[in-house]
């Protein structure tokens, strides 16, 4: 039985994986993290009862065999310097990090196996695979991204947005795509060798990813989407699975699928 502890367990996400881990039969989430100064009594009624609630990550990491971070970028800090004290393999989907939280997750990958992917969907991984070759086959062609999420997400453009960016640039490095964020107002052309990125904020919408790729006589265009956020939740038990017994390190999901 592989034995979990969630930090961020009381937010969408971490109930999503409570959820998703209820019918796994190799896995039981033992334990999960809350900010000092919440009221667990109240939150305990909507958990298991088996279930520790603490707000002392080492007291978390004691307990399990992996952990699984949907939190904030600050609190993934905390997390992986955690993990890495005690030995623990961390999965993350925290998105939004700067550049000294990216720099935390490659230190503590340095003493324990870290995964961080900012979708943990199999449609992205399969997506973030073949954008390489699709940008080498299309090489000449206008590329835009735009990425659709519910009215509270805080970070634009996603980290699926930007996952997706970067994959386009693993190849073709003699004709590099720059990111332009948004066009306009007033006049705003295309240039050559620009990748937009277009982020909108509506409604509950879960996640809606794009990939348009155009020249000037047809048009190509990949959307992934999330019904519920199980999607997310699943893969990321898959990744806590297949990250246990890895070597340090730090991976992305498309890592530990096609590997």
């Amino acid at each position: 039985m592989l034995r979990i502890g969630v930090i961020g367990i009381t937010g969408r996400m971490g109930q999503a994986v409570l959820d998703v881990a209820s019918s796994a039969r190799d896995i039981a989430i033992v334990a999960g993290f809350v900010r000092p100064g919440r009221d667990t009594a109240t939150l305990r009624a909507a958990l298991p009862p088996s279930l520790l609630l603490t707000d002392a990550l080492p007291d978390l990491m004691r307990l399990v065999d992996v952990a699984i971070d949907f939190s904030h970028p600050d609190l993934t800090l905390a997390a992986a310097r955690a993990a890495a004290s005690a030995g623990v393999p961390l999965v993350s989907g925290t998105t939004g990090l700067a550049e000294a939280h990216q720099a935390a997750l490659l230190d503590a990958a340095q003493h324990v196996p870290i995964v961080h992917a900012a979708n943990f969907s199999l449609g992205i991984a399969v997506l973030l695979r073949i954008l390489p070759e699709l940008r080498r086959l299309f090489v000449d062609w206008d590329i835009e991204i735009i990425e659709r999420h519910h009215r509270g997400k805080r970070d634009a453009p996603s980290g699926t947005a930007l996952a997706l960016a970067h994959a386009l640039n693993t190849t073709c490095a003699e004709a590099p795509l720059t990111p332009v964020y948004g066009r306009g107002p007033g006049e705003a052309p295309r240039r050559p060798g620009e990748v937009g990125l277009h982020a909108v904020r509506a409604g509950g919408e879960v996640g809606r990813h794009s990939v348009l790729l155009a020249s000037d006589d047809e048009g190509l265009e990949i959307t992934h989407w999330a019904q519920n956020r199980r999607a997310y939740a699943r893969g990321a038990l898959e990744a806590a699975r297949r990250i246990r017994n890895r070597p340090p390190g730090l991976y992305t999901f498309s890592d530990l699928l096609f590997a």
